[in-house]
């Protein structure tokens, strides 16, 4: 969950990230940056990156007020997938490094690709094919969508990884 400018919840955003999904993660992200995930949820993203030895900014907060600022940090979340293109449009205009976790079928999205195109971009492919944890804490079936992860200025060996 995360909230709004109004401060309306869109119950199918409300979705826990089993930590196997972050765990991958961890050889990619960049020792220098401090990860902040932006969307809250129930805030179990902050105990879980502890688990994996990670100190994380994971306030309940509003994405979209969120300013740019010099911080040095990286942008590691599973975003609200309703939101998915004023999230990468706050993302861009952020302009910090990002691995966003999404549905791999959303970058065949016309209105996503003309937010995306033309920037420095790299995937990884998920080797995790897990269902989330809903709201009151239950096991979900494995996603309709196989998942991959959104990369910007991370500067991966390669533009596409297997993991």
């Amino acid at each position: 969950m995360f909230l709004m400018r109004n401060g309306f919840y869109n119950k199918n955003d409300n979705w826990e990230t089993p930590i196997e999904y972050w765990k991958v993660l961890l050889p990619y992200i960049p020792k220098n940056l401090t990860i902040h995930d932006p969307f809250y949820m129930n805030g179990n993203s902050k105990k879980k990156w502890l688990r994996l030895g990670k100190e994380i900014i994971h306030e309940k907060k509003d994405f979209f007020l969120i300013k740019k600022n010099d911080t040095k940090e990286i942008y590691i979340s599973n975003l609200p997938y309703s939101k998915c293109n004023n999230v990468f449009k706050h993302l861009f205009q952020l302009d910090k490094p990002f691995i966003m976790l999404i549905p791999l079928n959303k970058l065949g999205h016309i209105k996503l690709q003309k937010i995306l195109k033309g920037k420095k971009l790299q995937l990884i492919i998920s080797p995790i094919y897990k269902g989330f944890i809903n709201e009151k804490g239950e096991k979900t079936r494995c996603p309709a969508n196989y998942l991959c992860y959104l990369c910007y200025n991370i500067n991966l060996k390669q533009d596409i990884l297997f993991i």
